[in-house]
């Protein structure tokens, strides 16, 4: 287990303090056990311990302490220890980095649909959004299975990102100036929560660069889609600007500011303008729609349209 040794983080009070503590209680699930936070995310137990004595969010019940399981994603991050989720931000900037290569990406992107409630579930069928087999970047489609899907996809080449307008330095600026946080679902369309906190995830931020822009009179609009990370594609949004030609830029300052600030990106390679073409799979969806679909009904309720959930395996 990683001991509370922080790597170019923020010391503990002030994670404490002005990061974790600014999410309101009412969106927290204390549902984590002790156990399992010291198991899957990898703090340790004198690491725990002393969170919850400056303060850290928890609740008990017979058993012991249990915490939020996106406070306990957020304070790993923040300090630096090896969890599961720097794994998932390590394994998305070495997709940039591959992505960065001045050939076509080619990948194969596995999606593994699977029932939840599979014991008591009647009639199941899993559905993608049309726009995904349909994409442009899709070369061909397998179905060899009720739940798995095969697409072989060729992202665009690397090429040299535009030069950044005046009004787009002002939205990377304005980027710069957020602090990212894994935020609970009902947070991540709060502009207002932003405004007063300056935490974002990659969905909250995009809106608010979005709204920005729209502000100051720069061209911009949301892309969402898959960050082709291995082994596993990541859900990421980002945003699009707009070159002097007309023509629409892939850009993604806030993430690609975050990776280099936690060391997983260099700042020489990857300044905050360049172009994530390589690596990123754009498709026609809005920002809150599913790739996929499950269909089917539980025993004593319908529930015709429900999320997958399903594994987005990159080959």
């Amino acid at each position: 287990m990683s001991a509370l040794v922080p790597a170019a983080s923020a010391p503990m009070p002030e994670l404490v303090a002005s990061q974790v503590r600014l999410v309101p209680d009412s969106h927290r699930a204390f549902d984590t056990p002790w156990e399992h936070a010291v198991r899957f995310h990898r703090l340790s137990r004198a690491c725990l311990e002393q969170l919850v004595e400056l303060g850290f969010p928890h609740s008990s019940n017979g058993d012991g302490l249990l915490f939020d399981r996106y406070d306990l994603r957020n304070a790993a991050l923040l300090l630096g220890v090896r969890s599961p989720q720097r794994s998932t931000y390590e394994a998305m900037a070495a997709a940039l980095r591959a992505g960065g290569a001045e050939t076509p990406m080619r990948r194969t992107v596995v999606v593994r649909a699977y029932c939840p409630e599979r014991d008591r579930c009647t009639g199941c069928e899993f559905v993608l959004d049309p726009v995904v087999p349909s994409a442009p970047q899709v070369m061909a489609v397998r179905r060899p299975e009720a739940s798995r899907f095969e697409m072989d996809v060729r992202l665009a080449e690397a090429v040299a990102s535009p030069l950044p307008t005046a009004g787009q330095r002002r939205l990377f600026d304005e980027a710069a100036g957020l602090r990212f946080h894994l935020l609970p679902p009902g947070l991540t369309a709060d502009l207002g929560f932003l405004q007063e906190t300056s935490l974002a995830d990659c969905t909250l931020a995009v809106r608010h660069l979005v709204s920005r822009g729209h502000e100051i009179g720069v061209p911009v609009r949301p892309a969402t889609g898959l960050c082709l990370s291995r082994p596993f594609a990541n859900r990421h949004h980002w945003l699009e600007l707009r070159d002097a030609e007309g023509r629409w830029w892939a850009a993604d300052p806030f993430f690609i500011g975050t990776l280099v600030g936690w060391g997983l990106l260099d700042d020489t390679d990857w300044p905050v303008d360049r172009s994530p073409v390589g690596a990123y799979w754009r498709l026609e969806l809005g920002m809150d729609a599913p790739l996929l679909r499950h269909l089917g009904s539980t025993a004593g309720a319908s529930a015709p349209q429900r999320l997958g959930p399903a594994y987005f395996l990159v080959q």
